[in-house]
Order: structure tokens, then C-alpha cells, then sequence
């Protein structure tokens, strides 16, 4: 019977997010790590309901993101509708092969095309 301390049996962390609230341009910086799923976009949408209100924009840099799906798509709209909200522009840099493949695939399915797509 394992103890409390065992960790053994415990799913593997796969995300996280990095949240800087002021970068020296005085933007926000959202960066998540690795895989942007249905598991880990609830980290996403909490680090941008903790962001501070500031002048600055906000730039979510997938840099680190090894893997993105459709919970990734929806996340982009939520950060567009943030950014129209408080009044802030959003940008997103640093764009890796998978998930720019989602964001093209997408942007050729819809009228409109998530935050990102093209870049």
C-alpha cells in the first residue's frame, strides 16, 4: 500500500506556464511548456485571470510548447476576447513546427482565424 509521499502512482506533470507580469516593455509574458491539451490549458486560463492590470500588452510565447491541439484553439480565443476586454493587445511569438501546423490547419477551416494563425 503505497504512503502518502508516494508519488510513484501519480500522473506525470507533461505543462506548466510561466507568467511574467512585467517584462521590461512593461507587457505581460504568458509562457506555457509543453504539451497545451485539455489537461494543462486550465493552468493557461489561470495565468491570465492572474495577470495584473497594467498599460502593457500581453505575449504569450510558445516557445516552449512541444505539442498543441484543439483545447490550444480555444485558449487563443479566450486570450483575443482578454486582450478586447482590458483593452490590451495581445501578440504571440516564438511559434514551434506542431503547433503552428495546428494554427494552420485551422486558420484554412474558419472565417475567422485563431490569434496566431500566420505568424
Amino acid at each position: 500500500m503505497p504512503s502518502e509521499t508516494d508519488l510513484s502512482s501519480s500522473p506525470p506533470v507533461h505543462a506548466g506556464v510561466h507568467t511574467t507580469t512585467r517584462a521590461p516593455d512593461g507587457d505581460a509574458v504568458v509562457a506555457p511548456w509543453g504539451e497545451v491539451d485539455y489537461d494543462s490549458a486550465p493552468l493557461l486560463y489561470r495565468a491570465v485571470n492572474g495577470l495584473t492590470a497594467g498599460d502593457g500588452g500581453v505575449v504569450l510565447d510558445m516557445a516552449d510548447v512541444t505539442f498543441m491541439d484543439i483545447a490550444g484553439l480555444h485558449f487563443l480565443r479566450y486570450l483575443r476576447s482578454y486582450g478586447e476586454e482590458h483593452r490590451r493587445a495581445v501578440t504571440t511569438v516564438n511559434w514551434g513546427r506542431q503547433p503552428q501546423r495546428v494554427l494552420t490547419l485551422a486558420g484554412s477551416l474558419m472565417d475567422e482565424p485563431p490569434l496566431g494563425a500566420g505568424r
